[in-house]
């Protein structure tokens, strides 16, 4: 079941779309302003985003700048009614990947969130290299200096997302949510496992500072000044 977030101001919008989305069995999550749409993207991990343009606390444009530079990559949709050639200029260079002018037939969104989600399926299965990693979906496989790491899948998908998200902190709960598709019996005791097995596995790897815990706020890939160890 595809997971997305319905940001807007309009409590009527919200309610006739998110029940037009989970009656196709999309699961959706609501945000009635820019703030709480912003604390739900630093927590969940979503399929598609939708966000209006203009909403109290942060608007739309200021949501999408926000969260491309923190180096975010779901689809976006931008909801709005503005409809000239340069307001979707801008709506678009902040760093949407789409937009819909209101009032708009929901057979339409619902065509348009499926084609953005097929579309970031694809850009997904690129291959990632970050620091001595290079990271392959498709494969399921991790090279480090060229050889490969074995990992189980729950490691391999904890791996992926930091390093497709590298030098940025996540905590644990942030991973739960991110990582895992179905976080209700996920504690963060069992990412701290997940996190130390890949740790030992990268330090035996010869790189043993490669992800880090930042104390009290949570983990992240460390590439910024990346030495392999020589054991000595």
């Amino acid at each position: 079941m595809p997971k997305v977030l319905l940001a807007d101001d309009d409590p009527e919008l919200l309610q006739s779309v998110s029940a037009w989305l989970e009656h196709h069995k999309w699961n959706v999550d609501q945000a009635s302003d820019g703030a709480e749409a912003r604390e739900y993207m630093t927590q969940v991990q979503y399929d598609v985003l939708v966000i209006d343009w203009t909403m109290p606390e942060v608007s739309g444009i200021e949501l999408c700048q926000w969260y491309r530079s923190r180096g975010g990559t779901t689809p976006i949709l931008i909801l709005t009614g503005k409809d000239e050639i340069s307001d979707k200029e801008k709506g678009l260079d902040s760093g949407a990947d789409d937009y819909l002018t209101k009032p708009f037939d929901l057979r339409e969104l619902t065509a348009r969130l499926n084609a953005l989600m097929r579309r970031g399926k694809v850009l997904a299965t690129r291959v990632a290299s970050v620091g001595p990693l290079n990271i392959d979906p498709d494969a399921h496989k991790v090279l480090i200096d060229g050889k490969e790491l074995k990992l189980t899948a729950t490691e391999f998908a904890v791996l992926e997302f930091l390093g497709r998200h590298p030098d940025q902190v996540f905590s644990a709960e942030a991973l739960i949510g991110r990582v895992w598709k179905t976080s209700s019996e996920i504690s963060t005791d069992t990412v701290r496992v997940y996190v130390k097995r890949l740790r030992e596995k990268l330090e035996a790897a010869g790189y043993p500072k490669l992800l880090v815990n930042v104390h009290g706020v949570g983990y992240k890939l460390d590439v910024s000044d990346v030495n392999k160890s020589t054991g000595s």
